[in-house]
């Protein structure tokens, strides 16, 4: 091993990077780096780009490497982009780091990644923030339907993808049962049409699976943050010894902050969402759920964040929203290291997710702002919100179910300053960076295989 890896550089790889619209993982990502400094580890950060480039953010060196710009069906389903990967190679030879951490899987950050950094000596650890790191559909929910299990089952998660993008449940099926080998026969006969395309998404969807896996075999441990994420990865047959369970973390203080004066009864009742706004996050439903509930007093701000490069139907309809309801507001995202103040000045913080979320970030923000949450009844949301005790969960894509919970909130809010005081202090990423730094040290004290 060579001097300077021994003295534990450390190379992050997140999806994307500030000053781009970033999301939670990427704000793990900084925190994370932030505190591993602080314990003496180097620490940079490399992320995919529409073109290279080297910059300094937040006291952290920034690598951009490049991707593969062309519309390809190929890299939209995970299928690996070779471009991303040589621009990775050059930035693991400037920093020769001694382990690499990926904290996302895309054709950008692709298994190839993994090979350059294990053919230059460094160790690599994954950490899995997201559905769509194993599931097709990328929201882990079975036909949009119920929580799956995550067992990856090749016909199984083709159809329940497929019906993802619209077509009919028992159609998906069907396709999904038809042998890859066909899907590669049609071409000499379609050409490259939209037909052929049509039938080569199966074949895409049918070996993302097995991508995952072999992904997945190449790295030296697993970092799950929920206690789903981790069972997810034993039914797939990744080893006990392979995975450590490490809950995200927030950059506040050690006490939820209380009010020092009592809160307005009479007013509406304040409920703000953070976030991105697509269908899987949910903000819809909140706007919805307004329709039912019509002489309520109650008022939601929504903070949107607009991530680049897709499309934004789902703001536009929010957008088209709000000037028909004064009770709903879409404001600006708040810069991160604002949020949890922000949030201090609301009543609940709602978290409608129609997917499973890993952490989510949001709710420990919340809880750090001392604020209830009002979630859905999935996944870590429900892992960390305690129903009538420090927040409400609530059925998932149940419109009904949020209007008459956020009635109920309205009409009682006695109810939300029981929740207020029950709410403990979050973990930190103090917390996190310490326990990764452990896992670092474990990792590198171990014979590479």
């Amino acid at each position: 091993m060579r001097a300077n890896q021994a003295a534990g550089s450390i190379l992050h790889v997140p999806y994307t990077y500030f000053p781009d619209p970033s999301g939670g993982t990427e704000v793990y990502v900084r925190g994370l780096a932030q505190r591993l400094s602080q314990l003496g580890y180097a620490n940079a950060i490399a992320a995919p780009a529409a073109a290279s480039g080297t910059y300094e953010h937040a006291g952290l060196p920034v690598h951009r490497f490049a991707t593969d710009l062309r519309r390809r069906l190929d890299l939209a389903y995970g299928v690996p982009d070779e471009i991303a990967a040589e621009g990775f190679r050059t930035i693991v030879a400037q920093v020769r780091p001694a382990i690499v951490h990926l904290h996302a899987r895309t054709a950008a950050v692709s298994e190839r990644l993994a090979d350059i950094a294990r053919a230059a000596g460094a160790r690599v650890i994954f950490t899995y923030h997201t559905p769509t790191v194993s599931c097709a559909r990328g929201t882990m929910m079975l036909f949009g339907e119920t929580p799956c299990d995550g067992t990856i089952e090749t016909k199984r998660c083709t159809a329940c993808a497929l019906a993802g993008l619209g077509m009919p449940k028992s159609l998906a099926c069907a396709a999904a049962a038809v042998p890859s080998m066909l899907y590669a026969g049609a071409a000499p006969i379609t050409g490259s049409s939209k037909a052929w395309s049509a039938l080569h998404i199966p074949s895409l969807l049918a070996s993302g699976g097995q991508r995952f896996l072999d992904f997945i075999s190449k790295v030296d441990h697993v970092v799950a943050v929920s206690h789903w994420v981790r069972d997810v990865l034993r039914r797939n047959a990744v080893p006990v010894a392979k995975i450590t369970l490490s809950r995200q973390g927030v950059d506040a203080p050690g006490q939820v902050p209380r009010p020092t004066v009592q809160r307005a009864r009479a007013g509406p009742l304040k409920i703000a969402y953070f976030g991105r706004i697509d269908r899987a996050k949910g903000a819809d439903l909140l706007a919805r759920a307004l329709k039912l509930i019509p002489k309520v007093l109650v008022q939601i701000d929504i903070f949107a964040l607009r991530q680049t490069g897709g499309a934004d139907k789902a703001y536009d309809w929010l957008a088209a929203q709000a000037p028909q309801d004064q009770r709903l507001t879409l404001r600006r995202a708040i810069a991160p290291d604002k949020v949890i103040g922000v949030m201090a000045e609301y009543d609940m913080i709602a978290v409608p997710s129609r997917l499973l979320e890993t952490g989510p970030l949001v709710v420990l923000e919340a809880f750090a702002a001392g604020v209830p949450v009002i979630g859905a009844n999935l996944g870590g949301i429900a892992e960390l919100v305690r129903d009538g005790v420090n927040g409400i969960l609530v059925a998932p894509d149940d419109v009904a179910a949020w209007a008459a919970a956020m009635l109920r909130l309205a009409e009682d809010r006695h109810a939300i300053e029981g929740l207020r005081a029950c709410i403990t202090p979050p973990r930190t990423m103090d917390a996190v960076g310490d326990e990764m730094a452990m896992l670092y040290a474990r990792i590198l004290s171990c014979k590479s295989p």
